[in-house]
């Protein structure tokens, strides 16, 4: 009699997840189908010189004067995929000479990317490939993690901010955001489950994917000094590092500079904050959503500091100091894009007032389809 009882249950509940589990893939497939025709269709068909980049040199890495888009995989590959293509090809390279060079960009995702190049995938094919796949794996983590403390509308609000956003267009192009996204959310869960092996591994792998990665050490430190968590909620935090760590002896051994990554930054011009403040003030729209991603997006996870998860919060708070003192900012609308605990935060906003929610995401969709063509010619997007 038991067995009749809980069996329609589970079975219920086995169909609400795969139910929930095909949101979450609608929602990638839609918003990337979106993606592809901009850049795939739509580019090449509507590209004129008048919107032709009017790019000096020096010029981007293996950007072309005259360049006309045509369809193929080589357009998912502009501005950082072409650094990541020189890496996964021809190795690292590095001259502390004032100039840009491929050490500025952590070693996780190209190497992946060379790992699949060896089943005889070019490049192109094989970075966009391992992007999108961390991409979908970072909306079902995130969504798992949202449903178990949220529920099921949080959750899915959270997968709609984060498909729909314009800048998920660097989870389909050769950028390592699918990757970052996917490692950072599968260390945030695991610690929070007290999964304290898995937190440690995904820390440690996402610190060799990119510099905000380390904002995982002082998140597991301070949570478990707050909630009196055992020695090894203390080690999973020292583990984070070890990505970093690894990168930093691999300069030391080939380039004599273990901080060759750092030095090598001061090649890239950056905006202060002055400049973006004062172009925000004159609503220069990327300057604009500079300051309302990064100062907006600190202070809305203050308002729901009690709503989401401890260690969300405190990794979102973290991140966003780096990421405000880094002086990388020409791309800190990506880096913010990148956390995690805001899109958390605007899903359970959203999910409390659902026709903001619709009409922002609305917005969002034009902005992806906009910011996916520009990307195509070679317009700087973030």
């Amino acid at each position: 009699m038991k067995k009749m009882i809980h069996q329609p249950i589970s079975l219920k509940k086995i169909n609400f997840q795969i139910n929930g589990y095909l949101f979450v893939i609608l929602m990638w497939l839609v918003s990337r189908l979106v993606i592809i025709i901009a850049m795939q269709v739509v580019a090449p068909l509507m590209y004129t010189s008048a919107v032709h980049p009017d790019w000096q040199p020096p010029y981007p890495l293996d950007y072309t004067p005259g360049f006309f888009p045509q369809p193929s995989w080589e357009l998912f590959s502009h501005w950082d995929g072409k650094w990541y293509r020189s890496i996964a090809v021809e190795g690292y390279d590095y001259a502390n000479d004032g100039n840009q060079h491929s050490i500025a960009f952590y070693p996780l995702f190209p190497l992946i990317s060379r790992g699949l190049m060896m089943f005889g995938l070019p490049f192109e094919v094989a970075g966009t490939v391992v992007n999108n796949f961390f991409f979908l794996g970072a909306l079902l983590l995130v969504y798992s993690w949202a449903k178990e403390r949220h529920g099921i509308n949080v959750a899915r609000w959270t997968i709609a901010v984060m498909a729909w956003c314009p800048f998920s267009l660097y989870g389909t192009v050769i950028y390592t955001e699918g990757l970052f996204l996917f490692l950072t959310t599968a260390a945030l869960r695991a610690f929070d489950h007290r999964q304290y092996v898995w937190a440690a591994v995904c820390g440690a792998l996402a610190s060799a994917t990119r510099a905000t990665g380390i904002t995982l050490l002082p998140t597991f430190i301070f949570v478990a000094w707050q909630e009196k968590r055992p020695l090894t909620a203390y080690i999973t935090g020292l583990c984070v590092p070890l990505g970093l760590i690894s990168f930093s002896l691999y300069c030391a051994i080939n380039f004599q500079d273990p901080l060759a990554f750092v030095h090598v930054q001061k090649a890239w011009a950056q905006p202060s904050w002055w400049y973006i403040f004062n172009d925000a003030i004159s609503v220069g729209k990327d300057s604009l959503i500079k300051v309302v991603m990064v100062f907006g997006g600190g202070y809305m996870l203050w308002c729901l500091r009690t709503h989401l998860s401890k260690t969300a919060v405190v990794y979102g708070f973290c991140s966003l100091l780096l990421i405000i003192f880094s002086g990388a900012l020409m791309s800190i609308s990506r880096y913010a894009y990148g956390i995690v605990s805001l899109s958390l935060a605007l899903g359970w906003l959203f999910s409390a007032y659902n026709r903001w929610g619709y009409l922002i995401l609305t917005w969002f969709a034009v902005l992806l389809f906009s910011y996916s063509f520009n990307f195509t010619i070679w317009n700087w997007v973030a």
